[in-house]
């Protein structure tokens, strides 16, 4: 496999089951692009897997993408996620870096859209809010607060992890609370 795992976790759940499957959360980058597969049919939340998509530090940028999407592939065979949930874009004062994540990012849609997965883009504040309850969170807070919603025995130790398994949960609480709201709407 060419995904390196920072962790693979049974998730142990405190409550019932929810439907919606498995989220894989992205974090875009060329250098290392953090991913998490999280089961969001437990309460709460269960991570499944999660750690770094390694790439080639001497490779062409091209060649970059290609384990990128290798990998990303591998990962959607494997877990069958329903959900791609990735960052969207924000600017970036540094126009290198941000073209290259933009590439990693498009190679991340384009897997997803090539295995029919639902596609969920939300921004850095968004994703703070959720886990947090405040937009301007720093990394640590971020990952204190994942432990604890997540119920984790060990803290995500890796920025590029820890910012995967966020999206992936702001995915999870944001379609746990559309769901809901969609079935009150119905009810009334």
């Amino acid at each position: 496999m060419s995904v390196i795992h920072a962790g693979e976790t049974e998730g142990k759940g405190r409550g019932g089951r929810h439907p919606g499957g498995i989220v894989l959360g992205i974090d875009p980058g060329t250098t290392g692009m953090g991913y998490a597969l999280l089961d969001r049919s437990t309460d709460p939340p269960a991570i499944r897997a999660c750690g770094i998509i390694p790439t080639p530090v001497a490779a062409s940028a091209a060649d970059r993408l290609v384990a990128i999407a290798d990998a990303i592939d591998e990962l959607i065979a494997v877990h069958g996620p329903a959900t791609l949930a990735l960052e969207r874009l924000y600017f970036n004062k540094n126009a290198r870096t941000a073209m290259r994540v933009a590439e990693a990012r498009g190679v991340a849609l384009l897997c997803a859209a090539r295995a029919g997965l639902a596609i969920a883009e939300y921004t850095p504040q968004e994703v703070k809010l959720s886990v947090t309850g405040t937009g301007s969170a720093d990394k640590q807070q971020v990952m204190r607060m994942l432990g604890l919603v997540l119920a984790l025995e060990r803290p995500i130790a890796q920025d590029n992890v820890a910012d995967a398994v966020a999206i992936a949960l702001t995915h999870a609480q944001r379609s746990r609370l559309e769901a809901a709201v969609a079935l009150a709407a119905r009810r009334a």
